[in-house]
């Protein structure tokens, strides 16, 4: 997967770099083929001339941003996991991700972000130290966290009425079939079961 994503941004540089003479259907054919020879080892399952954002001129020079976006996940999941440990229900990574990545948005610059909240410019060493792992460790570890999560139980423990914070409308066009103003959240999607099994019985 990671290949694969490489390939897209590397096409794309190649492609502008190419002479405008020398750019012709076969030319252009050849290079994406080149490239993912390069980056793949060998023509890849889902052929880069098939990716929307290479055909599509609003998207052009675009793809590489899909990129660093999964670095940026594993390179932030790596700083909270040494961090606090835990991941799952832990509502200290919410208030960190909204006070450092949600509420600057656009008013400052994405690798500046990362850099404010991990303390370490974006990297790919967590992403590559994810892919090197060897399987029996990750095996182990992976079960590790789940025989721990099911220790610590659910963070709402069954029958326990969540607050969200929020007031939720569960809606087909203009009907309304449940309102958490009403009852509750689990009310309202109760309501909402029992209208999906009557509207859409098994068959």
């Amino acid at each position: 997967q990671l290949r694969a994503m490489l390939a897209v941004p590397y096409f794309e540089k190649a492609l502008y770099e190419m002479p405008e003479d020398q750019v012709t259907v076969d030319s252009v054919l050849a290079l994406a083929d080149r490239v993912e020879a390069d980056i793949q080892g060998g023509l890849s399952p889902r052929p880069l001339m098939s990716v929307p954002h290479i055909l599509a001129d609003e998207a052009s020079c675009y793809y590489h941003g899909y990129v660093l976006a999964e670095m940026s996940v594993h390179h932030t999941r790596a700083y909270f996991k040494s961090k606090y440990g835990q991941l799952v229900d832990n509502k200290a990574i919410g208030k960190d991700l909204q006070e450092s990545y949600w509420k600057p948005g656009n008013s400052e610059m994405f690798l500046d972000m990362v850099e404010k909240l991990t303390g370490r410019p974006l990297s790919a060493d967590a992403w590559v130290a994810e892919l090197n792992e060897p399987m029996d460790k990750l095996l182990e570890s992976e079960r590790k966290d789940y025989e721990e999560a099911i220790k610590a139980g659910p963070a709402i423990p069954p029958g326990t009425e969540p607050d969200l914070g929020m007031r939720i409308i569960l809606a087909h066009g203009d009907e309304v079939i449940g309102d958490s103003a009403d009852a509750g959240l689990t009310a309202a999607c109760t309501k909402f079961k029992d209208w999906v099994s009557k509207t859409f019985p098994p068959k």
